[in-house]
């Protein structure tokens, strides 16, 4: 039987909250989708019966999403800090207690995965308290979306470099969970195991790597961590003057984290994507170093950059720029575009209608 297609979209990872009352919600619905074509980005958009409107530290986020399509949010409810998971076929958000904890320190520590039989979802958070100095986590995780197990992890996980955990997110993939901090390294595991082992992949090094950006909330601009055509893309933006930047690309070489390596580096100087007539053509500016935002899921050579109020791909292999388009975020945070902000989101066909037609596993009641 041939493979169900997909759809993707450049989802942003901060939901619009409005009010119930909005017209743009659907009859026993409280989330609402704009879908857009690559690369402009869409949006989730929720009711204040489950979010509430927050600050600029405190607003809700999208952390992670099953295979299934369904988005894991965190955000602040009227009984504080809140999970939700958000179902894109009917429209409807559940709403899970999380063990403790607060904004900051939870969203990007928190992945959604399904077990091998696609019967189950969990919630799996890394708590790295004792990482730096015991090299050792654990995890709190819900099937039944109600109760919390802790899980330590095993003894035999291999976790050798132990310093502080600055969480940049995590990603699903092949039955792991994928914890990274960009400055440091990945952390992944089986979180349905008893008690998991950890598998520690550090980063590529490169002698003249930029400053690790230390804003909270954008995370680093230079660096990103994507899933692309069945692999792990490691894309680096580097160099010590802007004459000498350039944006490198490494493939993790095996999907189980026990074997994986970084691999099949390419290296493209920025002079020559600006010097190409494609670059020129879309109005973008020159000699300016882009934030690097994501890599296209089934096409890894093309990485999306963000530029001021433009999002741009670009083919390393052919140094050329593919898609360009000027785009505005009128929620917060708004100044810039990061991958931590931007996340490439795959879906069935048909899951951009609201539709009863379309059946799986994970359903929201």
């Amino acid at each position: 039987m041939a493979p169900a297609a997909e759809e993707w979209f450049i989802l942003y990872g901060v939901p619009k909250v409005v009010a119930m009352e909005e017209t743009i919600f659907q009859e026993s619905t409280n989330v609402s989708f704009t879908f857009n074509k690559a690369p402009l980005p869409s949006h989730v958009t929720v009711a204040d019966d489950a979010l509430i409107r927050s600050g600029f530290f405190n607003y809700p986020y999208i952390a992670a999403a099953a295979r299934c399509g369904i988005l894991l949010l965190c955000g602040h409810s009227k009984i504080g800090f809140t999970y939700y998971l958000c179902d894109p076929l009917i429209r409807r958000t559940l709403g899970i207690v999380p063990p403790d904890g607060d904004d900051l320190s939870c969203r990007y520590s928190v992945g959604l995965i399904s077990d091998r039989s696609d019967t189950h979802l969990m919630v799996a958070e890394l708590n790295p308290s004792s990482l730096a100095e015991h090299g050792r986590v654990t995890l709190r995780c819900t099937v039944d979306m109600c109760s919390w197990v802790e899980k330590e992890s095993a003894e035999c996980s291999d976790i050798v470099e132990r310093r502080e955990w600055h969480g940049d997110g995590v990603l699903t993939h092949k039955f792991f969970l994928w914890w990274f901090d960009l400055s440091y390294c990945i952390l992944a595991c089986d979180p349905f195991a008893d008690k998991p082992r950890f598998h520690q992949i550090m980063f590529p090094s490169v002698p003249d790597a930029m400053p690790f950006y230390p804003n909270p909330i954008y995370g680093d601009v230079h660096r990103c961590l994507k899933v692309s055509n069945g692999r792990l893309r490691y894309v680096q933006i580097h160099g010590t003057s802007v004459e000498k930047m350039e944006v490198s690309m490494w493939t993790l070489s095996s999907s189980d984290p026990a074997d994986a390596k970084w691999t099949n580096r390419v290296d493209v100087p920025f002079e020559k994507i600006w010097d190409d007539p494609s670059y020129r053509s879309k109005g973008l500016p020159p000699q300016v170093v882009p934030a690097v935002a994501l890599v296209h899921p089934m096409r890894a050579s093309e990485v999306y950059f963000c530029l001021a109020t433009h999002i741009f791909s670009v083919n390393l292999k052919e140094k050329k720029t593919v898609d360009c388009e000027e785009f505005s975020i009128r929620v917060l945070p708004h100044k810039i575009c990061s991958s931590r902000l931007l996340h490439a989101w795959r879906l069935p066909v048909g899951y951009t209608k609201q539709s009863g037609t379309i059946s799986f596993p994970f359903r929201l009641q």
